[in-house]
C-alpha cells in the first residue's frame, strides 16, 4: 500500500484529488490533516482512510501524521509571511525520510496567467503573492524531489 498525506485535506482541490484516489487507486491509503476532521466524517469509515486533527502551523502534528508516508500533497497557499506552514513540512518530510511531494499554490504564482483574465487573477492574489512565492522557493530549494 502506498500511503499519501494530505495537508489542508478539506479544500476544494483536496476533496477532488481524495475522491478520485479512493475510486481510482484501492492501493492507496490516505491520511487527512485538517483542522475540524468533523468536516470529512462521511470519510472516516473508509479502511483507506485516516482522518487527523491538527494545524499545519504546529509542527509536532505535522511530524506524527508524516510518520510512514510515501508521499505528501499540499494543498494549501501558505499565505504567512514567515511560512511557518512550509517549513514544518520541509523539516517533517526531512525527519521523517519522505521525498516526494505535490503542490498545488496560487494561480498567477508567477504571472503566467496572460490576458485581462491574468489581471483580474492578480488583483485578487497580490496581497498573498509574496508569501506564496517564497513558499514556492522554498520547496524547490529544499531538496525534496
Amino acid at each position: 500500500m502506498k500511503k499519501v498525506l494530505v495537508l489542508g485535506a478539506n479544500g476544494q482541490i483536496a476533496r477532488i484529488v481524495e475522491d478520485r484516489i479512493l475510486k481510482e487507486q484501492s492501493d492507496v491509503e490516505l491520511t487527512l490533516l485538517l483542522r475540524n476532521s468533523n468536516r470529512l466524517a462521511e470519510l472516516s469509515s473508509n479502511k483507506n482512510v485516516t482522518l487527523v486533527d491538527g494545524d499545519v502551523k504546529d509542527f509536532e502534528t505535522v511530524n506524527k501524521a508524516m510518520e510512514g508516508q510515501d508521499i505528501v500533497y499540499i494543498s494549501f497557499v501558505d499565505h504567512d509571511a514567515n511560512n511557518t506552514m512550509t517549513k514544518n513540512v520541509i523539516k517533517a518530510m526531512k525527519e521523517n525520510k519522505v521525498e516526494r511531494v505535490i503542490e498545488s499554490s496560487l494561480l498567477g504564482l508567477y504571472n503566467e496567467v496572460p490576458g485581462e483574465f491574468g489581471r483580474w487573477n492578480y488583483s485578487m492574489v497580490k496581497s498573498g503573492l509574496d508569501a506564496a512565492i517564497n513558499a514556492d522557493k522554498l520547496l524547490a530549494e529544499s531538496g525534496l524531489p
